[in-house]
């Protein structure tokens, strides 16, 4: 009876420290952030500028101006923090005309997001879209496998070239 105790205390242990360690990485699973080498608004035009030319539509009103917002409700100043929204469309058509898939409309447009931290430099963050599309399936994955490389070149902030 002990060495079943035992074991099942370990299992139950092992769980838990899996499921801890799981919660603290995931974020880095989840999120890729780089550090811009440009200041913030340039940091912004440039990401717009790159997902133009690779065919993604970046409406105006899917911009998010997160200090000026929270400045206005809770009277207080994170910096500067913008989110833009912005899309492909074939990959959304892809995704949303499968019924099992709709729910994934809560995720979309696709975001990314530009922020000071207090060490005074612009950085962006982006979904992980590989793991994203491991986390799904496959008709995701396959979807998230073209997205993903068209998402990290945006953000190397260098010249992109029409497809």
């Amino acid at each position: 009876m002990s060495k079943l105790l035992t074991i099942l205390i370990s299992m139950i242990v092992g769980a838990a420290l899996a499921a801890f360690i799981g919660a603290k990485m995931l974020p880095g699973f989840m999120i890729k952030e780089v550090q811009s080498p440009l200041g913030f608004e340039a940091s912004i035009e440039k990401v717009i500028e790159n997902a133009k030319s690779m065919g993604w539509k970046v409406p105006k009103t899917w911009k998010i101006n997160f200090q000026k917002n929270l400045l206005k409700v809770v009277k207080v100043d994170v910096g500067p923090n913008q989110v833009i929204g912005m899309c492909d469309p074939d990959a959304a058509a892809k995704i949303l005309v499968h019924d099992e898939l709709k729910q994934l409309s809560v995720m979309m447009p696709c975001s990314i997001a530009f922020y000071e931290k207090s060490d005074g430099k612009t950085y962006i963050s982006i979904m992980n879209m590989t793991m994203l599309g491991t986390l799904f399936g496959e008709k995701i994955s396959g979807i998230t496998s073209e997205l993903a490389p068209q998402m990290e070149k945006m953000v190397t902030l260098e010249p992109i070239t029409s497809n």
